[in-house]
C-alpha cells in the first residue's frame, strides 16, 4: 500500500519557497524602514524659516521692540523673542507653521502688541537659530509648545499673565494637544490637522497611488520610533477633551492639508462647547497660508512670480475682520478665564 505521507525530497521544495517567500518579506521590511528613515530626513531637514514675502523685523514698525530669550526643548536650544506691551492683558504665544521661523507672523504681532498684549514666538526645533539637526516630524512643534509651557511656569518673566495660543498648521496641532495646561486660556488654530501620520498618508497616496499603502505601516512606525505613543495622536481628541475655548480657522481651498484631514471638518460635531468655527471660502484667503491676509495680500502672494521686488506692505496686510475676530475672541477668554 503507497504511503499518503510526503517524502523528505517532496517537502524541499515547499520549505525552499517557504523560506524564500519570508526572507523576501524580511528584506522588503528592512528596506522599507530604511526608506521611510531617508524619507523622514529629507522631508524633515533644517530650515531657514525665511520667505522673501514676509516682514523682516527690520522692516517692522519701529513701536515693536522685542527681547530675545531661550529654552530647552528636549536636547535641542530654541531661540525666540519677547514681545511686551505696557500693561499687558495676556501673553499670546505664536506657534509657527512647519518649518517656518519667529518671523513668520510680524503683522500679527505688531497688530497684537498694538491691542495691548505681549506675545512671544520662537524659531522650532531644527529652524534657523533654533538648535537640531532637522524639523524631526509634524509632531515636535507640540512638544516645542510644551516645553515653553514649562519655561513659563518656572519663569518670572511673564508673571503669571493669562495665555493665549495661536497656532498655525503644525503650529495648529501643537496648540489643541497642549490645550489642558493650566495657563492656557484659549487658543486659534489656524489651517490645523487632525492626525500627522494620517495627514503625511494622504499626501504620500496623491503623489505614488496605491503603493503608499504597502508603506503606510513603515511609516507609522517611524514615527512611533520618533515620538513614541502620541506619534499620531488626535488633535480633534485633544480639543474635545476638555472646555477650554478653541476657535478653529481653515480654508476651503487648503490643499496642503485637506478638508478630510483638517480639523474645521464637521466642526459642529465637537463635543467641546467652547468650540468655534470660522471656514474661509473667499477666493486666495481660503488657501493654507492665507486665511489672517486681506485678499489683496492674498492675491499678490499667489500672483507673484518670485522674482519681481516684494511689496512687503501689500503682501503682509492683513484682514481686519479676521483680526478683530481673533482679538474679540482672546478679550472673552480672558474675561472668563
Amino acid at each position: 500500500m503507497a504511503s499518503l505521507t510526503p517524502t523528505t525530497k517532496q517537502k524541499h521544495p515547499v520549505r525552499r519557497a517557504l523560506c524564500f517567500a519570508l526572507g523576501a518579506l524580511l528584506l522588503y521590511c528592512a528596506l522599507s524602514m530604511a526608506a521611510s528613515a531617508v524619507v523622514f530626513r529629507v522631508l524633515f531637514a533644517r530650515r531657514t524659516g525665511l520667505s522673501p514675502l514676509r516682514y523682516t523685523y527690520a522692516e517692522l514698525h519701529p513701536d515693536c521692540p522685542r527681547t530675545a530669550f531661550s529654552f530647552p526643548s528636549g536636547q535641542n536650544t530654541l531661540s525666540g523673542y519677547r514681545y511686551d506691551a505696557v500693561n499687558p492683558k495676556g501673553l499670546i504665544v505664536i506657534v509657527n507653521g512647519f518649518g517656518d521661523g519667529a518671523d513668520a507672523h510680524l503683522s500679527e504681532i505688531a497688530a497684537f502688541t498694538e491691542a495691548g498684549w505681549s506675545v512671544v514666538t520662537w524659531d522650532a526645533t531644527g529652524v534657523g537659530s533654533s538648535g537640531g539637526r532637522g524639523t524631526i516630524g509634524l509632531q515636535q512643534s507640540a512638544r516645542d509648545l510644551a516645553a515653553f509651557l514649562t519655561c513659563y511656569e518656572q519663569s518670572g518673566a511673564w508673571n503669571g499673565l493669562p495665555v493665549m495660543l495661536y497656532g498655525h498648521s503644525a503650529g495648529a496641532y501643537a496648540a489643541a494637544q497642549n490645550l489642558r495646561h493650566p495657563a492656557v486660556c484659549a487658543a486659534v488654530c489656524i489651517s490645523g490637522f487632525d492626525r500627522p501620520v494620517s495627514l503625511m498618508y494622504e499626501h504620500a497616496k496623491r503623489r505614488v497611488g496605491f503603493p503608499a499603502a504597502l508603506q503606510y505601516p513603515f511609516l507609522a512606525l517611524e514615527n512611533v520610533f520618533l515620538f513614541g505613543a502620541d506619534a499620531n495622536a488626535s488633535a480633534r481628541g485633544a480639543i474635545d477633551a476638555g472646555d477650554t475655548p478653541v476657535l478653529i480657522v481653515g480654508g476651503d481651498s487648503d490643499d496642503l492639508v485637506p478638508y478630510e484631514n483638517s480639523l474645521i471638518r464637521d466642526s459642529e460635531t465637537y463635543r467641546n462647547p467652547n468650540v468655534k468655527s470660522l471656514l474661509i471660502t473667499s477666493a486666495y484667503r481660503s488657501e493654507h497660508s492665507t486665511p489672517w491676509l486681506s485678499v489683496g495680500a492674498a492675491r499678490y502672494r499667489a500672483e507673484w512670480n518670485g522674482t519681481d521686488p516684494v511689496d512687503k506692505a501689500l503682501a503682509n496686510e492683513l484682514d481686519p475682520v479676521f483680526l478683530q475676530t481673533v482679538l474679540q475672541f482672546f478679550e472673552h477668554a480672558r474675561t472668563v478665564s
